[in-house]
């Protein structure tokens, strides 16, 4: 299929800003497109190479497009640099310099979404000497085959701006259209196959049938369900009746794959990290009894003599580490606790109560002090939850979780069949999507920083408010570090910075503002903590910003 038809639409949808003419404008275009090429059209439209369990990425900053885009259009480097600063957009930087490129290619190709997809796979594999020429090369040859137009997009695609609002809600009505769909069967098929070119695929093909077929797949991560946060214990309870709670640990939600030798370890966010965590495939292997499972758990890391739990920022240092694992696994001991059974032996549990699957959950596993079922109790009697409560705390923990014991399991919903109770103000977790550099002795810093919702049905990001005291000057160099190469653009002293890191945010009141997107401001908020282990799908939206208000 043709690249140019696809930017096509990417050129109508950056006209448009209503979400339902939008959302027509991507159902009649997919409905064109032939299977072959609908897997990776939807991928594009979303705005990424490969679905989100993947574990390539492209990992291209902006210093290298540049050099591919000199190599291509002839302009130097230089030029090209002083463009991207006075547009704010290297993709209008690559049309405008593509305009005029110099005719080096007598055999020039007509460009295919297939071409492009298989470029950028063979690119996100790359490693080691050379891989930058290497690269270069693969974006070059795209990039010579491209109409300015084309180049515009494929730059954008690569460094992961896009910016065309079109979200996972946007997609999701798209296909349901197309296809003559209920949105919520075309929306749950999603949660369980996380692709929507799989998805879009099997409604065009098999209709509301096929999507309702869908089950869990070992090997392929499914979206985890998620909890709602509780007033109290009381109303947890309230709301239940019999309830089991357990141990909210200070650690990384765990997707425990297993088919007979083969582990795979997925995170909240889908991420691959069964080479960072050795032992734990170890442990998958010689203490679960089943032969295939899924199986979900919370890894944390632990004191290496007190065996005490020790704060999210060590664990993330385990999950980050491509190199020299065995030394980690020394450094940073970690264990697991299990709290969930999804699959078992060939069949799909999660339509059963949480009741049956723990009891599962039990029987399936060999427990041992790193690799065991999470401490928990069942009760429906406040006195002793507020007592499990405490001992979670006075243990190092977080909280703890109440969960519904009839409830199946609802992959990628908060439908409150569990909670979470931790004893700090309910705290918002945001997406940095800009930030000022300080002045002064902290020139050098990005001093403040501008914090926005996520709105999943553009897949774009509404601010709420901008951080700037309470960072010490450890931290500020530290976030500087972590967003120098996240930085797009730059008017003066502010910076934009492309939306890839959530904050966990703590605040004095919400307030209505007009001087934010999102219609609020927050007073006085400060840094929790860097939220590693959130994808920035999974920051809090406006309606939840509202919900809370109202309380």
């Amino acid at each position: 299929m043709d690249y140019s038809l696809l930017t096509g639409v990417y050129a109508r949808l950056e006209g448009i800003s209503g979400r339902l003419e939008m959302t027509d404008v991507v159902a009649e275009f997919i409905k064109e497109v032939p299977d072959e090429s609908l897997s990776t059209v939807l991928l594009f439209l979303r705005g990424t190479p490969f679905p989100s369990w993947s574990s390539l990425e492209l990992g291209i900053a902006d210093k290298l497009m540049v050099k591919a885009l000199s190599s291509v259009s002839g302009l130097a480097e230089s030029k090209l640099n002083d463009l991207v600063r006075e547009k704010g957009d290297i993709g209008l930087v690559a049309e405008e310099a593509l305009v005029s490129k110099p005719q080096t290619t007598l055999y020039s190709e007509t460009l295919t979404v297939e071409k492009v997809q298989e470029n950028l796979g063979r690119l996100a594999k790359l490693t080691g000497k050379g891989s930058q020429d290497k690269k270069i090369a693969y974006i070059t040859e795209l990039l010579s085959n491209a109409s300015p137009q084309d180049s515009r997009y494929i730059v954008r695609l690569i460094l992961g701006q896009l910016r065309i609002g079109v979200g996972d809600g946007i997609i999701r009505d798209a296909i349901a259209k197309a296809y003559e769909l209920d949105p919520s069967v075309v929306d749950r098929a999603f949660n369980m196959r996380p692709d929507w070119g799989e998805v879009a695929l099997t409604a065009k093909n098999r209709g509301e049938s096929g999507l309702k077929d869908y089950g869990i797949i070992v090997g392929q991560p499914v979206k985890v369900m998620l909890a709602q946060k509780a007033e109290s214990l009381e109303s947890a309870l309230e709301d239940m009746g019999e309830v089991e709670l357990e141990v909210k640990y200070d650690g990384a939600r765990l997707q425990i794959h297993k088919d007979k030798d083969r582990v795979s370890l997925f995170t909240r966010r889908l991420e691959d990290v069964t080479r960072q965590f050795p032992e734990v495939v170890k442990d998958s292997l010689n203490h679960v009894k089943a032969a295939s499972a899924v199986i979900e758990g919370e890894v944390v890391a632990v004191d290496v003599g007190t065996r005490r739990p020790l704060p999210f920022q060590n664990l993330s240092r385990r999950i980050k580490r491509k190199y020299d694992i065995r030394e980690m696994v020394d450094k940073i001991p970690v264990e697991v606790n299990l709290f969930d059974i999804i699959y078992h032996n060939g069949g799909d549990k999660s339509g059963l109560e949480f009741r049956e699957r723990r009891q599962l959950l039990s029987e399936s596993v060999d427990e041992t002090d790193r690799f065991r079922l999470a401490e928990n109790l069942v009760t429906t009697d406040l006195k002793p939850a507020e007592n499990f409560y405490k001992k979670a705390l006075d243990m190092g923990h977080e909280g703890v979780m109440v969960k519904n014991l009839k409830a199946p399991y609802q992959p990628g919903s908060r439908v409150g069949y569990m909670y979470k109770l931790k004893p700090v103000m309910e705290s918002l977790d945001l997406v940095v999507t800009g930030g000022t550099w300080g002045e002064g002795r902290r020139a050098s810093w990005i001093g403040s920083y501008l914090l926005s919702v996520y709105d999943p049905e553009s897949g774009g990001f509404l601010e709420i408010g901008r951080m700037a005291t309470g960072l010490t000057d450890e931290q500020l160099k530290g976030l500087t570090e972590l967003f120098k190469p996240l930085i797009t653009s730059q008017e003066g002293r502010s910076v934009v910075i492309k939306p890839k890191v959530v904050f966990e945010v703590a605040y004095e009141e919400i307030q209505k503002s007009p001087t934010y997107s999102s219609g609020y401001a927050l007073r006085f908020p400060r840094l929790v903590r860097v939220r590693e282990d959130k994808g920035v799908e999974e920051a809090d939206t406006l309606n939840r910003v509202e919900m809370m208000l109202k309380k």
